[in-house]
């Protein structure tokens, strides 16, 4: 009995130590906002400090939950020209987290999307054709799971987390864009 009860503790603590092998970093905050505005002169940083309704109106637009108060938005220039702006989101999937880079268009359309750090197993990760159904699509997309966007095939938590994030991601664009809190 104790012997079993030691190779089952053996086993779970050897699991944790190869799902813990598994998290990965893809690349940092400088890299990344460096790789999505390469003609960038400057990279201005944008605290957003949502009030009550704002964030209300984001969840409205999203149809997602809105958790945070506090989103930095930067923005990429070159000159007095706005190549862009990206909003990096770190979120729970099952149990673990991941980093998302949203890059947006000054249009408030979605340019790209970069998974930053995935802590979660692998196979649950979203392929980079799966994310680039979201790119060029706007608050006025529904970007849901099973109607316009498809699921992946063993990782529909993922996929919702991904739809749900985005869906928010733009909405905050639009709210602190349409009420001047943008350059």
């Amino acid at each position: 009995m104790i012997r079993t009860s030691s190779f089952i503790i053996l086993i779970i603590l050897c699991f944790g130590l190869l799902t813990s092998v598994q998290a990965k970093v893809f690349m940092k905050r400088d890299e990344a906002l460096k790789t999505a505005f390469p003609n960038a002169a400057e990279i201005e940083k944008n605290e957003i400090f949502l009030s009550s309704d704002q964030s209300k109106a984001i969840e409205t637009i999203a149809r997602a939950k809105n958790d945070s108060k506090l989103y930095i938005i930067y923005e990429a220039k070159d000159g007095d020209n706005t190549l862009g702006y990206a909003i990096i989101d770190t979120h729970t999937l099952r149990t673990r987290s991941e980093t998302v880079m949203f890059v947006i268009n000054p249009d408030g359309s979605l340019k790209h999307t970069e998974v930053l750090a995935f802590f979660e197993p692998p196979d649950y990760q979203a392929g980079d054709r799966w994310m680039e159904l979201f790119e060029g699509k706007t608050t006025e997309n529904t970007l849901k799971v099973g109607r316009d966007i498809p699921n992946m095939s063993g990782a529909t938590i993922t996929a919702n987390a991904l739809a749900d994030t985005t869906r928010r991601i733009l909405a905050v664009f639009k709210v602190a864009s349409d009420e001047g809190k943008l350059n």
